[in-house]
C-alpha cells in the first residue's frame, strides 16, 4: 500500500457522516426535553442525540410547551394627591411605555388597559 492509499484510508475512518434527514415529533419532543433538564447544555445535548446545536435551538424556541403564556397581574393603584405634572414608565417583556404630562387615574387606567 502507498502513503496515499493509507492516508485515504485513514481520512476515511476519521470522517463519520451527519445523520441528514427528518426527525419525526416524538423524537424532537424528546431532544426538547433532554435539552431542558437543569444543567444541561445545547451542544452536550446535540452531540449525544446527533442533531446540530442551532437545529436543536430552532426545535427549543418553536416548542409550543415554552410559548405557554401566563397572564400577568397588576396590583391595585390609589392616587390620594391631586394630579400632578409627572410621567410614568412601565417596562414590559414587549417594550417599553412612558407617559408624560398629568397623570391621574383615568390617565393611568387607559395606560395600563393598553398594555393588555
Amino acid at each position: 500500500m502507498s502513503k496515499v492509499d493509507q492516508s485515504v484510508e485513514a481520512s476515511q475512518q476519521v470522517v463519520t457522516p451527519r445523520r441528514r434527514g427528518k426527525w419525526t415529533a416524538q423524537q424532537r419532543r424528546r431532544i426538547v426535553a433532554d435539552s431542558r433538564v437543569a444543567g444541561a447544555l445545547v451542544q452536550d445535548v446535540a452531540r449525544r442525540h446527533g442533531v446540530r446545536p442551532s437545529l436543536l435551538s430552532a426545535w427549543r424556541r418553536q416548542d409550543p410547551a415554552k410559548r405557554v403564556v401566563k397572564p400577568v397581574k397588576f396590583a391595585a393603584v390609589k392616587l390620594s394627591t391631586a394630579p400632578a405634572d409627572g410621567s410614568i414608565e412601565i417596562d414590559l417583556h414587549t417594550g417599553c411605555v412612558r407617559v408624560r404630562g398629568i397623570v391621574d387615574g383615568a390617565m393611568l387606567r387607559e395606560v395600563l388597559a393598553s398594555t393588555r
